[in-house]
């Protein structure tokens, strides 16, 4: 489990570039770059949807189908923490995992 860092600021789970959500997926089963990830947990925030009050989690889990990074441990990230970037995304293609690594 690791605390996430999100720069997806119109992401519904974003709060104060952390993640509230209690568990994301990143996909990306052919990756060979982060760009080629992406996080399937990402909702676009949209007007009149509140957004999530919870508190970012220092302890999430993320379950990774990027089989190439060198984090993925059977399908879970085991790096201490990651860093999700897509600023103004509206679809979770639109966002990527920087902290993969080949």
């Amino acid at each position: 489990m690791a605390q996430i860092n999100c720069t997806v600021t119109n992401c519904y789970f974003n709060n104060r570039q952390g993640c509230t959500a209690p568990s994301i997926e990143v996909d990306g089963k052919k990756a060979e770059k982060s760009r080629l990830t992406s996080c399937n947990t990402f909702i676009e925030q949209k007007p009149g949807i509140r957004s999530s009050v919870s508190e970012p989690k220092s302890d999430t889990e993320i379950k990774c189908e990027a089989v190439k990074c060198i984090y993925n441990k059977s399908e879970h990230c085991d790096a201490s923490d990651i860093l999700v970037n897509g600023r103004n995304a509206s679809v979770p293609e639109e966002t990527c995992c920087s902290t993969f690594r080949d």
